[in-house]
């Protein structure tokens, strides 16, 4: 009896555990697509900085202009269709955590790999 109460315990136990793990996933599904979305562009315009020595904040929109992200686990998926107002946040990230470093030329601002 006491094995039976115990199991049912343990049982409940772990579809509470579950339930409250997919709430929390659920709510900070948004904020992960962003992560991710801005890890994606952040990628991209990386990989084009090794190619070309600098690009300008126009470039850079050309560049992430269509960026997606999704997370496995949910069929919620993000798209970049504004890259100008994705562009300025995403380069200011980047400057902020070392990654390309910032010149103003001509009134204009042109972004370098460190």
């Amino acid at each position: 009896m006491f094995n039976f109460i115990f199991k049912v315990l343990l049982f409940a136990i772990t579809i509470a555990f579950l339930g409250a793990w997919g709430i929390i996933k659920q709510q900070r599904k948004t904020q992960e697509l962003l992560n991710k979305l801005y890890k994606n562009a952040e990628s991209k315009v990386i990989k084009e900085l090794k190619n070309k020595e600098e690009l300008s904040i126009k470039q850079i929109e050309d560049i992430i202009e269509g960026t997606k992200a999704s997370l496995f686990w949910s069929k919620n998926k993000v798209k970049i269709t504004d890259s100008r107002l994705v562009s300025k946040e995403l380069m200011r990230k980047m400057v902020e955590k070392g990654l390309v470093k910032e010149e103003i030329r001509k009134n204009r601002k042109y972004y370098i790999l460190k």
